[in-house]
């Protein structure tokens, strides 16, 4: 499936994934203990984050951030880190094997 990469950076770029583990490490800097969040936003996408971004000190994603703050799918007090995922079917992300 298709998704998008946003990248703290501020690069926007389609990637392949094939599994959850592919999406889990592309957010979660290639760490497989690691957790995914998913935050739900208005228009019906979601992203998939680092849960435990914060704790390790990842960078601000300022354009996830504002994605985020603009659907009140977060506090405006709060922000996003690492890289993330921006998911447009869900139904098809659902259907991800998980190796």
């Amino acid at each position: 499936m298709n998704v998008i990469l946003i990248t703290t950076d501020g690069v926007r770029k389609k990637v392949s994934i094939e599994t959850f583990d592919q999406a889990r490490q592309l957010v979660c800097n290639y760490q497989y203990n690691s957790s995914a969040q998913i935050i739900v936003l208005t228009d019906g996408t979601f992203m998939v984050i680092d849960e435990d971004g914060k704790l390790k000190n990842l960078e601000i994603n300022a354009i996830a951030t504002e994605i985020a703050q603009e659907s009140n799918s977060i506090y405006p007090s709060d922000y996003i880190v690492g890289d993330v995922l921006v998911v447009d079917d869900v139904n098809e992300f659902d259907d991800l094997p998980y190796e």
